[in-house]
Order: C-alpha cells, then sequence, then structure tokens
C-alpha cells in the first residue's frame, strides 16, 4: 500500500478501506472529520494521514494558462456525420468520455464501430 511506505500501519489503512476509504485519493480529498470518524483514528492519525496521502496526490492548483496548453492536445475524432461534428463541436473528443444513448436502431452501434475505424487513421 502507498500509505504504508509513507509511515503508516497496515492496521490503519485496513481501518480506511473497512470504513469506505479505498484509494489514496479518497483519503486525501477527506476532512479531518471523517477522517476521525473512523474507529482507532485519532486527530494525530487523520493528520498524519492527510499529510502522507498530500504528498502522493497531486492537490497543487492549476492556472488558466495550463489548462488552455493541456486542452491544446485534445483531438477531436469526426463520426463521420458533418451534421453530428457540428453538435459536439468538432467531433468526439480525445481523452474524455462520451455518452451516446437512443432508442433501438438509431445508429449506436454503428457510430461506435465508425469511431473505432476513425481512432486508427493517421492525424
Amino acid at each position: 500500500n502507498a500509505l504504508e511506505a509513507h509511515g503508516i500501519t497496515a492496521t490503519d489503512t485496513k481501518k480506511l478501506q473497512e470504513a469506505g476509504f479505498y484509494t489514496v485519493e479518497s483519503v486525501a480529498y477527506s476532512t479531518i472529520k471523517s477522517l476521525v470518524s473512523v474507529k482507532g483514528i485519532t486527530d494525530a492519525k487523520a493528520e498524519k494521514l492527510l499529510q502522507a496521502a498530500s504528498k502522493l496526490v497531486p492537490m497543487g492548483f492549476q492556472t488558466a494558462t495550463e489548462c488552455h496548453l493541456a486542452r491544446q492536445d485534445i483531438i477531436h475524432l469526426t463520426t463521420g456525420s458533418t451534421e453530428l461534428d457540428k453538435l459536439l463541436q468538432g467531433g468526439i473528443e480525445t481523452g474524455s468520455i462520451t455518452e451516446i444513448f437512443g432508442e433501438f436502431r438509431t445508429g449506436k452501434s454503428q457510430l461506435a464501430h465508425m469511431l473505432c475505424v476513425t481512432c486508427q487513421l493517421p492525424i
């Protein structure tokens, strides 16, 4: 366990898992109050847990410029339909999840097959 490498005991990580904290992120983003509510976790242990988790999880601030630069790397995959691409503002974005739903026989599977081919084409 990653927390154990930072001085957290195995029994404490087991207590956290039993309380529903399964990831380091869930510990890092939780409050001291929620950690103390776990049986056997004191205020001092909660502080230590948060410090250890914050070393493992990037909790920093991201400026709008950094966010904009990261968004420049996103590619839009065409759906094969110009009208659907217009609705999606350029197509399906890479690096994100797009949910498609609709009535029976409306082309959802056809779209999925089309995207499977499109994503393999050179840019």
